[in-house]
């Protein structure tokens, strides 16, 4: 049966349209075929290795480090606004010229070059930093422009005006003679550069280019001076290859500029091989099919056929094939490919299914060599039974020949200013890894991740799928330049798709298909489908099957109600906004602030939340109402808490229909852009919420779960619950599984267990739980239990009839969300704050014991009663430290042992449950 990706590929083929001629030009050169072995071939393998031809290639001169940086308002010598004006009156516009070699730059900013010009100026201590405190708030009120526009969606003076970086350099003499190309990894967003005064090249776009020959231009030993002008940001994010949410729509504001990856000068060999790409054309335990192409481009004009190898080592460096070929010129580019066959490959895979070998593809020809790090696996994507026809994708995910159920989130760009070491980045993956998340949705409206975060993923194991940063709708083509979607979408792919840990290449963020005619994702997929054919594209998401859900928080939906309504094959984007930490809250605050109940509307506040307004606070309350919130403390807990059960409700809901009806799960979202309120589970400073936690405690690999239609129950009523074991490894599992509800005065009211076995990769419906609701029902508790062949236990505890609200909150609650932004806050801050039942926080008391071991500590509940939530107090989380484990439930005398990593003592902790006191880690 014909599906979406049998359409939209064929659609793809007929496609003729194109937005740059040399784009077009290049992809239309043919492939040449190297043939199959053949005894001739064969005995070239065994002969010497060909000899080199050419000057070795230099190392090249990186530019990175300091430059100088100075902004103008843009002026126009000619336009009709000047002719417009009455004779005598024109004003003098004089545009700036510092393009020119005699300009004095004393007076310019220092700049750090991987950098952005919002991050110059505040190290340079010109202006604030723009993510801390109320700065950003204080420039878009001050001087933003259009005044009669949302502050938060205006431009700053930085973003109104044009950027222009400087930068001396030698090329050292031994260059004489040689070509010599400019390069640039990363401009954003357009640009003008000039060598010696001298316009090279106009660029636009943020992932690569320009790359200049300056051969004729350059005088090696002597001193050149390299100017780039930026043009003011885009006005619309629409259609724009560029992280989005610094426009001011969601998280913050700051629309970044500058030289944000490295540039370079390098030297161009005579013969020059470029764009590799190496993929698997079938793999499994005894063999393998890779399939190698490049580019050779001959820039002498000179040579006929050369000799070339291709070398495949394993992680330990060891040749596990090779192949020699001869190579005939076609003319100033030849494109070729060939396949090699490997005996008994070692296969990468998704983490928890095997290890992540990489190996090292090394092509050499005329003397010139590239390296290639990959690794040996198939994707492929198969229908899944209930979501069958042309309108869906193939929505199965099948890795070496492994259908799997992928668990993951959705990832964001995490340093708008490019001011961070990458650190942090490292961190929220292994956090990522942690958690039990194997994929990642690079969102839409961020950027196109790096290669650091590819090899990364790639060492990890962790899944991707890569979204072309084209967010919430498209403009038809005459709103955009077509030619840098062309020539930006060809670079994306053609620098990442040697990566085995992404997957699917994805057009773009919640685009539906437009008015115009649907040129820009037409575009992408054209470009992307004949560029890599090894993983598919998908237009767009959600698109074919997949949904997004926000009537949960952005339409006041209560949890059950609103997720119980979503059904899609993938769950691509659903959760709730939450505070961060206090530890990073004082980061970006003054802690005076946070010693006001109600929240003021002072800008250091309103610039940290979501979006950029109280009413984000009362739609938390909505959720985070666990009981009387008057005070941060308190409400930072408990908002992180409801982020985690609202996002469980969710997920659960969507793997329980795992095998025919759900393929996967991207929760919203792993990491943040800007510091403050968010959806994210970790935030801007790698901070793990409470809400990571409990994402972890569903995300397991093998994972015993309840789902419910309902969170509040009715004394006399039949309660009513899945119980799921789901087992996504590759292994079978054999187990023990129990499910207790516990009453208000945390007393068994119902019971079950039983042996239950789960092939690999599979889930089964373990039970169906029903009881009639006991009469102490304010709060129930389901705990849910799997003990393994092993004795290796895990848990999970669900709380029902948790938010007592009463008739002021119910009243209040009945407006929509949308009706608060012209309403008066105080009655709904006084209302959250009044004393009323608080069912979790009231529950029977238990007590804890904590001490040291080997690892971290263990965590016992000493008392008569559940603990089922306990919290841990005082690890530093961040980059360095891991946490194993955090927001938990013990039962009577149940103990849990919790891994640390990092320079830690245990002397800094302690231990306490919603209904237990806090105590220290003894050591």
């Amino acid at each position: 049966m014909r599906s979406l990706d049998d359409f939209e590929l064929a659609a793809y083929a007929r496609a003729v349209l194109f937005g740059d001629g040399a784009v077009e030009a290049d992809l239309a050169v043919p492939t040449v075929r190297v043939g199959a072995r053949t005894a001739e071939t064969e005995a070239a393998d065994a002969g010497e290795t060909p000899v080199a031809t050419g000057e070795p290639v230099p190392e090249p001169l990186l530019l990175d480090g300091e430059w100088l940086l100075a902004g103008s308002v843009p002026q126009k010598q000619f336009s009709i606004e000047r002719w417009a004006e009455p004779a005598g009156s024109k004003p003098p516009h004089e545009p700036a010229e510092w393009f020119r070699p005699d300009t004095d730059r004393s007076a310019w900013t220092p700049a750090t070059v991987p950098g952005t010009v919002q991050g110059a100026l505040a190290a340079a201590g010109v202006t604030p930093h723009p993510l801390l405190g109320s700065a950003t708030y204080d420039e878009l009120v001050d001087h933003g422009v259009p005044e009669h526009w949302p502050w938060h969606f205006r431009r700053t003076r930085i973003e109104q005006q044009e950027w222009w970086y400087a930068r001396r350099f030698t090329v050292p003499a031994s260059w004489e003679g040689r070509r010599i190309r400019l390069a640039f990894d990363g401009v954003d967003y357009s640009a003008t550069v000039y060598l010696d005064g001298s316009p090279v090249a106009r660029h636009e776009g943020m992932f690569g280019g320009p790359e200049i020959d300056v051969t004729a231009l350059i005088a090696p030993g002597a001193e050149h001076e390299l100017v780039v002008r930026f043009d003011p940001p885009p006005h619309d994010w629409h259609g724009v290859l560029k992280g989005s949410p610094g426009w001011g729509w969601h998280y913050g504001h700051l629309i970044s500029i500058g030289l944000w990856r490295s540039v370079r000068l390098e030297v161009v060999p005579e013969v020059e091989l470029a764009h590799p790409f190496v993929s698997t054309v079938r793999a499994d335990a005894d063999s393998a099919l890779l399939r190698v192409r490049a580019d050779v481009r001959d820039h002498t004009d000179a040579r006929g056929t050369l000799s070339g190898t291709v070398t495949v080592r394993g992680d330990d460096g060891v040749v596990v094939a090779s192949r020699s070929f001869e190579l005939a010129f076609t003319g100033a580019l030849t494109r070729f490919e060939l396949e090699l066959e490997l005996d008994r490959p070692r296969l990468w895979w998704p983490f928890g299914y095997g290890e992540q070998p990489l190996h090292r593809v090394e092509i050499e020809i005329g003397g010139h060599a590239v390296e290639v790090e990959t690794g040996i696996r198939t994707i492929e994507m198969e229908a899944l039974p209930d979501w069958q026809g042309e309108e869906f994708y193939r929505w199965r995910f099948v890795v070496n020949g492994r259908p799997m159920f992928l668990t993951g989130a959705n990832w964001c760009w995490t340093d708008p200013l490019t001011e961070r070491d990458g650190s942090v980045d490292e961190h929220l993956l292994r956090l990522t890894r942690h958690a039990g998340l194997r994929m990642l949705r690079a969102w839409g409206g961020g950027i196109v991740e790096s290669e650091r975060f590819y090899a990364a993923c790639d060492r990890l194991g962790i899944l991707v799928l890569q979204e072309f940063p084209f967010c919430f709708g498209l403009p038809g083509a005459s709103s955009v330049s077509l030619a840098a979607v062309d020539q930006q979408v060809t670079r994306i792919v053609r620098a990442l798709r040697n990566h085995p840990s992404l997957i699917v290449w994805g057009g773009g963020n919640e685009n539906e298909l437009t008015r115009s005619g649907d040129e820009l994702l037409l575009l992408a997929g054209r470009r992307t489908t004949a560029l890599d054919d090894s993983r598919p594209f998908h237009r767009t998401d959600p698109w074919g099957g997949s949904v997004h859900s926000y009537t949960v928080y952005h339409e006041g939906a209560r949890i059950d109600e609103g997720y119980t309504a979503v059904d899609g094959a993938v769950w691509g984007e659903y959760g709730l906004s939450s505070q961060c930490a206090l530890e990073s809250m004082a980061e970006f605050l003054d802690p005076a602030l946070l010693e006001e109940w109600p929240p003021p509307a002072h800008g250091a506040i309103l610039q940290h939340q979501a979006q950029f307004s109280l009413v984000d606070i009362v739609k938390q309350l909505r959720y985070a109402d666990y009981g009387p919130i008057a005070d941060w403390a308190t409400f930072i807990e408990a908002s992180q808490v409801a982020q985690g059960e609202a996002l469980r409700f969710a997920s659960e809901r969507a793997r329980s229909g795992s095998g025919d009806h759900t393929s996967a799960y991207w929760l919203y979202k792993l990491g943040e852009v800007f510091p403050g309120a968010s959806w994210a589970i970790a935030d801007f400073y790698g901070r793990p919420k409470r809400s990571f936690y409990l994402a972890r405690s569903f995300s397991r690999p093998r994972s015993v779960f309840a789902v419910t239609n309902r969170l509040d129950w009715a004394p006399g009523e039949l309660f009513k619950a899945e119980v799921h074991l789901a087992n996504d490894t590759p292994e079978p599992l054999d187990a023990s599984v129990e499910a207790r509800l516990w009453d208000a005065d945390l007393t068994v009211a119902a019971s079950w267990s039983g042996p239950v076995s789960v092939a690999p990769d599979q889930r089964v419906l373990a039970h169906r739980f029903s009881t009639v609701v006991p009469g102490r029902a304010h709060p129930l508790h389901l705990e849910v239990r799997m003990t393994d062949a092993r004795g290796e236990t895990t848990s999970q505890w669900y709380w029902f009839n948790a938010r007592q609200r009463g008739e002021r909150i119910e009243e209040l609650e009945r407006s929509a969300p949308d009706e608060l932004w012209e309403a008066d806050l105080s009655p709904h801050f006084a209302a959250y704050a009044a004393d009323r039942p608080a069912p979790l926080w009231e529950l029977p008391r238990t007590r804890l014991a904590a001490r040291a071991v080997d690892g971290g500590f263990e965590v016992q509940n000493v008392g008569e009663v559940p603990a089922p939530l306990v919290l841990v107090d005082g690890f530093p989380h961040g980059p360095g430290a891991l946490l194993h484990d955090d927001a938990f439930g013990l039962a009577p005398g149940e103990t849990r042992v919790v891994g640390m990593e990092g320079e830690v003592s245990v002397a800094s902790l302690s231990v306490r449950a919603w209904n237990a006191d806090a105590v220290g880690v003894t050591a």
